[in-house]
């Protein structure tokens, strides 16, 4: 599984259009296998959905999210997660510890 979150710095963006890049985290086991930064290009939300997709994401983090995005995201087939705060790695723990703990579920958005 592959796991995107929009972020500014380190930090999980306040909204998904204006974040500066997306760490992408790929799972294996319930751990972190591998970490990397992708800059947002600020491709239309079509395109950029389709760019997560070819890199294999499967869910996309974000804290506040546009519903042009959030379709568009949906469309390609990743699941979008809403409302995390905290750190970038931080989101990404805590989505995986949901997942595995069976109580997936989106957080209230701050």
């Amino acid at each position: 599984m592959r796991i995107a979150v929009a972020c500014q710095g380190l930090d999980v963006a306040p909204r998904f259009a204006r974040s500066s890049s997306f760490m992408c985290y790929r799972v294996d086991r319930g751990m972190f296998a591998d970490c990397q930064n992708m800059p947002n290009l600020s491709f239309p939300p079509a395109q950029l959905a389709q760019v997560l997709k070819d890199l294999d994401v499967s869910v996309m983090i974000v804290n506040r999210i546009d519903p042009t995005s959030e379709t568009a995201l949906k469309a390609a087939g990743i699941e979008v997660q809403a409302g995390y705060t905290g750190t970038a790695s931080a989101a990404a723990r805590t989505y995986i510890g949901r997942t595995l703990s069976g109580t997936h579920e989106e957080l209230e958005a701050s």
